[in-house]
């Protein structure tokens, strides 16, 4: 499949989960993907050291492809935080990094990005959102997670305005509980039963079910597709 061949791409929070499955999606399609993460990635031939919340590292990572590159044509918004504690305890500190990472690490990147795609044909982004933006929260997810993520759903629609007569769409994906490593450290037996009980498919979303909704947003099948928000929830917004 080459539907992103010879296209310029970074995913952020590539490291492991979704993001590691959507830069091997578009790897596979073609695309020459860099893989930013704070997390270390041995071996990656694009690995990028990459935290989201600091704009001067934000910064080094364009110019590092805009140098080896000229441009970028495909940005991934995959970097995020779960926070699981009670909204009544949940402390500032882990208010203020959620916010930073979920929020603000979509705001740098955007920012720093849109003068390196102005003008590329085809030039792309996906954000990641979840169905907690509309739930007020989810089975893991409390309600300052799935407020995070109603911002992102907010930019999404706003920037498709904005960014169309600059020649780049942009998009969100929506999922609901997927299986992941980080999920998994807060998704107990019982919990992972009452979230699938509540999915018509009766299964959690997979890394792969998403990548491939993020490869369709970034390719020239949906290139009259921007500012929407694609849940990837088995049904679960339905019931």
């Amino acid at each position: 499949m080459t539907l992103l061949q010879g296209k310029i791409a970074l995913v952020t929070g590539a490291a492991r989960g979704i993001g590691e499955a959507i830069a091997a999606k578009y790897e596979a399609a073609g695309a020459v993907v860099y893989r930013g993460d704070i997390l270390a990635m041995p071996g990656a031939e694009r690995g990028l050291s990459l935290d989201v919340t600091s704009r001067p590292s934000v910064a080094a990572a364009m110019e590092r492809i805009r140098r080896e590159h000229g441009g970028l044509d495909l940005l991934v918004n995959n970097a995020g935080l779960i926070c699981t504690t009670p909204a009544d305890r949940t402390p500032g500190e882990e208010w203020d990094r959620l916010l930073a990472v979920n929020l603000t690490g979509i705001f740098n990147c955007i920012q720093a990005a849109v003068p390196l795609m102005e003008g590329r044909r085809g030039a792309a982004i996906v954000n990641m959102a979840s169905v907690s933006a509309e739930k007020g929260g989810g089975a893991i997810g409390n309600v300052w997670y799935g407020t995070t993520k109603a911002g992102v759903v907010a930019l999404t629609k706003g920037l498709g305005r904005e960014l169309g007569p600059k020649g780049i769409r942009i998009n969100a994906i929506s999922p609901a509980v997927v299986e992941t490593d980080m999920t998994r450290e807060h998704l107990t037996p019982e919990m992972r039963e009452k979230a699938i009980a509540r999915i018509p498919l009766r299964r959690l979303a997979g890394k792969d079910d998403v990548a491939r909704m993020a490869l369709f947003l970034a390719s020239g099948e949906s290139s009259f597709v921007t500012g929407e928000t694609v849940a990837v929830d088995g049904g679960f917004l339905r019931t």
